[in-house]
Parts: structure tokens; C-alpha cells; sequence
């Protein structure tokens, strides 16, 4: 798009010392004022600092903020965390006010609503008579139900309630529907599988922008992985939050029987980690596994730097910026083939273990680790494909995705 857009977006996360939401938020609005005239209604208490600090050192002038704090109760929160959304839906409003505001001043060609990711609150922002671009968008899909016995109790319950919670919100909750259909809107679903769900609930056709990206390019320094010698084990590497729905368990269990010499380096920490530790032990493998704990990032791309093979085994997320990280290392990896790193992981990077049921889904996770050690030609062709895969996610690429929609919107 050659014409200069003014563009308002709602970022109720933003911050360029951050990652994951905010971090999202803040690559797609940097990007975009590469462009255009950018304006961004924020959070004031987490944000502000970090913003201004940054457009101060950097001599930033053509990305203009606006902060609302939002009103916080944390003991409540811990108490009853969906009370989060009491609090969050009241920004919203706020946010619509302010928009009509800036709006009668600045005139916006586009209004986006970009994050929070989560489909539950579109904010209020569709309802202002501009082209409205909502997304990249997540949460409607549920949890492999077969799945969920394995990942411990708590897990259990979690998300089987989450699943029937779910089901019933994406089917009943009026607002999202509202903000996808109205006229001259365009929704960005973050993966393959809530695009899907999109056209099925709502009947709109969705574009996918997975909402995380490169932010470091190793692919400009590394032109081809480990290699892996025959004489050596085969270096597995996990990484993520310890909890029930990152389901290390799974992987456990593969390594079981396998008859590959292995290492298993384990990255992270969290309420799992001693009941990993527990069931790694009951298994006979403890000796084969490391466990890092939370190390400083150097470290743990170093460690990543050195493995085989990375494997994912989560039941229930996006787009794990893991998953990036691990292919721009050459990194072949294994994971299910559900949630947003089956829409990354193709065969010419990685294998991907269909949903089945359970002892399944361990079979598979086992095979593919003996395979990739047994076949070393294999493993390096997937290691060179995720080098070239991991170019396919830059936030230039993401952000020119979004140029697209915004001229077709405003052609329409």
C-alpha cells in the first residue's frame, strides 16, 4: 500500500522490553508506523513507563499514545481469576470513549482492534462507523479431550471445565459475533484451527497472522545445525512454562522404551516441575533427563543452540514464540498436530504427531525421536527446511500482511 493511513489500534498490552502480549502488541504497532500515522490506546500503569522511556531514546515522533489505567483488584483476582474480565471489559469501555474522541479530532482511516488475543472481548471499537480490522484473534479452539487424563488432576478438571466453558461462550457470547459480522470489518484468526471455528460460528472468512514473530534473526548467523555424530546421544530439548497443559508428561512417557541413547535437556520451572521430576524418576529415566530451571535467555538459546531435536508437547496454546525460536535454530521439531505450532511445523521442518488416543500419541512421539536419531540425512534436511521456515514469520512479513487487508478493506 503506497498511501499513508492515520490508524487507530487498541493495544491494552504494549511494551518493547516485553514478550508475548506485549511484545506482540508492540512489533504490529512499530511495524505499522513504518507506514502510517499510528495511534494506540494503551494500559497506563504497566505500559506508560516503558513506552516513553522508549520513544524518548530511540527519537520515535510518529507513533502517538494514549494511556488508560485500568482499575485493579489483585486479591480478588486471586481468589476468582475470571474477575480479570470484570475489570478488563471496564477499560474497554473507556477505550470506545476515548476512540470517539480521537476519532471526531483525527478522522481514522482504519480502527484495530489488536490485543488482547483472546476472542471473549472485542472491546467496543467496531461500533464506530470506520473499517474495523479485528486480530489476529485466538481461544476458540478446546483441548484434545482424550488427551486431558494424562496431564494430572488439577489439569483434568481445568480443562475439561474449560472445554465445556468455552464451548458454551463461543456458541453464546453476543458481542464477538457482533464485532465479526458488522459491515466493513475483517477478522484475523492467529491459526489455522480458530479460523476454522470462525467460519463455523460466525460465517466469516478469516485471514491467519499467527500474532508471534521473529524478532532476532539467528538464520543470518547459522547456516546449519548440530550435527548429530553417531557415537553421541541424541540432544532433546523442552521448553516452557511447568504446567498441566504444557503435558511434559507425554514426552516422559515416550522416552520410556525408546532405544535411542538420549539426552533430555528440560527448560523452565513451575508447579509440575516435582511431579515431572517424580514420574521421570518412576520410569527409570531421571539420569538422561537435565533439568535448567529458569536460566537467563543467553543461556537457554545456547542450550537450544546445541540440541538434536525440540519437541512440543502443549495441549492447549497459540503460537508458542518457542516454536520460532527453536527453527531459527535449525532446530527440527516434533509436536501435536494442534494449536498454532502445527501451523508453523510442516515436513519440511518437523514431524507432527496427530491427535489420537494416548498410547497412541506416545507411540508416535517415540517413533519420530527414533527416527530423526536413526536418519541423520533427515534430520539435516529438516534442520536446513527450519532454517528457511523461520524466515517465513519476520514481523515485516506480518505487518505487510496486514497493508493487504487494510487497502482491500478500504477498496470494498
Amino acid at each position: 500500500m503506497n498511501r499513508r493511513l492515520k490508524i487507530l489500534i487498541s493495544c491494552y498490552a504494549c511494551s518493547p522490553y516485553k514478550g508475548s502480549e506485549p511484545g506482540m502488541g508492540w512489533n504490529f504497532v512499530k511495524g505499522l508506523s513504518q507506514h502510517h500515522e499510528v495511534h494506540v490506546i494503551t494500559e497506563k500503569e504497566k505500559w506508560e513507563k516503558d513506552l516513553l522511556l522508549f520513544l524518548e531514546e530511540h527519537g520515535i515522533t510518529n507513533i502517538y499514545f494514549h494511556f488508560i489505567r485500568k482499575k485493579r483488584n489483585r486479591r480478588l483476582r486471586k481468589l476468582w481469576p475470571p474477575s480479570y474480565y470484570w475489570y478488563y471489559k471496564t477499560w474497554q469501555k473507556k477505550a470506545f470513549q476515548l476512540a470517539k474522541e480521537l476519532d471526531g479530532k483525527e478522522n481514522f482511516d482504519i480502527i484495530h482492534q489488536l490485543n488482547m488475543v483472546g476472542y471473549r472481548e472485542p472491546g467496543y471499537l467496531w461500533k464506530i462507523d470506520k473499517p474495523f480490522v479485528w486480530g489476529p484473534i485466538g481461544g476458540l479452539e478446546n483441548s484434545p479431550l482424550q488427551l486431558l487424563p494424562y496431564i494430572g488432576f488439577k489439569g483434568f478438571v481445568f480443562f475439561f471445565y474449560r472445554n465445556l466453558y468455552n464451548s458454551l461462550q463461543r456458541n453464546f457470547l453476543n458481542r464477538p459475533k457482533k464485532a465479526a459480522t458488522r459491515d466493513r470489518a475483517f477478522v484475523i484468526a492467529a491459526t489455522k484451527g480458530n479460523q476454522n471455528r470462525i467460519k463455523e460460528l460466525w460465517g466469516v472468512e478469516a485471514d491467519i497472522i499467527c500474532e508471534v514473530g521473529q524478532e532476532t534473526n539467528h538464520t543470518e548467523m547459522i547456516v546449519s545445525s548440530v550435527k548429530h555424530r553417531r557415537e553421541e546421544p541424541l540432544r532433546i530439548v523442552w521448553s516452557g512454562l511447568h504446567i498441566p497443559r504444557k503435558n511434559l508428561s507425554l514426552l516422559l512417557q515416550a522416552l520410556k522404551n525408546i532405544k535411542t541413547p538420549y539426552e533430555l535437556h528440560i527448560l523452565g520451572k513451575g508447579e509440575m516441575t516435582a511431579k515431572w521430576k517424580m514420574i521421570a524418576h518412576n520410569l527409570g529415566i531421571a539420569e538422561n533427563c537435565k533439568w535448567y530451571g529458569w536460566v537467563e535467555r543467553s543461556k537457554s538459546l545456547s542450550i537450544m543452540q546445541s540440541g538434536h531435536v525440540f519437541c512440543i508437547t502443549s495441549i492447549s496454546d497459540l503460537t508458542s514464540s518457542v516454536t520460532l525460536e527453536a527453527i531459527s535454530f535449525g532446530l527440527p521439531v516434533i509436536c501435536l498436530d494442534h494449536c498454532g505450532f502445527a501451523d508453523i511445523i510442516n515436513e519440511n521442518c518437523g514431524i507432527k504427531v496427530p491427535i489420537s488416543n494416548y498410547t497412541e500419541v506416545v507411540t508416535h512421539f517415540k517413533e519420530a525421536i527414533e527416527t530423526l536419531d536413526f536418519d541423520e540425512n533427515l534430520r539435516q534436511r529438516l534442520s536446513q527446511g527450519a532454517l528457511e521456515r523461520a524466515n517465513d514469520f519476520s514481523w515485516n512479513g506480518k505487518v505487510e500482511k496486514l497493508n493487504k487487508i487494510y487497502s482491500d478493506l478500504l477498496i470494498s
